[in-house]
């Protein structure tokens, strides 16, 4: 029993992770295609900051996620899913980077934009990688045992769909106390709706 009940595990999650290198495929087919169309819905920032976190957790228990969020942040006009996507591969990239130490997912306004952005606290992206991340099928880095992980997809989606949103995204490695990277995208804050006149 269980050596069968190892052999399940396994097996479950060999399958999550080839279902989501498939999705990953189809995302970055999309993107070079441009048949990328984003919702324009008002969405609240906030809401997508913190279902992105709560993924997060669900997917990498052991990992310590926490989220730092401005209040009474403005709406923006995008697409939830595909903004809610973004954040997941930035923490799904972060905790495979992070040694265990915490990630944190910051937003704020920031004059005209919407910032939101993912810290970790791992060794960092050595400077000559940090213009090559964002390309398909880049793997830099790598665990601490020296072994390279992940697919060179999540970075490439990332930036595909923020760029379809009207944003902008990128890197900065050392981030904190020279540690660490930093991810931050932004994304334009338009004319706020008059919600007391649509209600």
């Amino acid at each position: 029993p269980a050596t069968r009940d190892d052999m399940l595990q396994t097996i479950e999650e060999e399958g999550t992770r080839l279902a989501r290198y498939v999705s990953n495929l189809l995302d970055m087919t999309r993107i070079e295609a441009g048949t990328i169309e984003p919702a324009r819905e008002w969405i609240d920032p906030s809401d997508v900051v913190r279902e992105a976190a709560e993924m997060g957790r669900r997917n990498h228990p052991e990992a310590k996620i926490e989220t730092s969020i401005a209040d009474r942040m403005p709406l923006i006009t995008g697409d939830a899913v595909l903004l809610q996507q973004v954040l997941f591969n930035l923490i799904d990239n972060a905790v495979k980077h992070a040694g265990g130490e915490p990630i944190t997912l910051y937003a704020r306004p920031d004059a005209a934009d919407i910032m939101i952005s993912v810290t970790d606290l791992g060794k960092g992206i050595p400077t000559g990688e940090l213009t090559k991340i964002f390309e398909k099928f880049f793997r830099g880095g790598g665990k601490s045992d020296g072994r390279v992980i992940g697919t060179g997809l999540g970075l490439a989606i990332a930036k595909g769909f923020v760029e379809a949103m009207g944003g902008t995204i990128s890197a900065t490695s050392p981030a904190v106390r020279k540690r660490g990277t930093r991810f931050t995208i932004r994304l334009p804050i338009p004319p706020q709706p008059d919600l007391e006149r649509e209600n």
